[in-house]
């Protein structure tokens, strides 16, 4: 877990700083992908429900945007609250209302 939680602390630094000063550059219809967002989604999307995984890498891709992003809603905090509030529902929203088909061997 130690590994991951480092792991993840580069790949967001790295994604975070692309993000804040390289893709600002090349906007798609005038809109800024947010490769941090989709990044803690996907990793939300692939852990096991019972781990906190995701909601760890939310706060630290949360973190890291609100370093980056320089107070751009007003207050220190606003990405890591709202990332950690998408990972929280997101993962709700697939314990209650996703069933994952579970993949039976053919010699049972």
């Amino acid at each position: 877990m130690f590994r991951k939680v480092i792991l993840i602390l580069f790949l967001f630094y790295i994604l975070a700083l692309i993000q804040g000063s390289f893709l600002v550059h090349f906007t798609i219809f005038g809109v800024l992908p947010n490769l941090v967002l989709i990044f803690v989604l996907l990793i939300n999307i692939f852990t096991p429900l019972n781990d906190w995984f995701g909601v760890v890498s939310a706060l630290i891709g949360g973190f890291f945007l609100d370093i980056f992003s320089a107070g751009f809603f007003g207050f220190f905090g606003f990405y890591t609250l709202v990332f950690l509030t998408l990972s929280l529902f997101f993962n709700f929203i697939l314990k209650k209302y996703v069933e994952i088909p579970f993949i039976k061997s053919p010699r049972s």
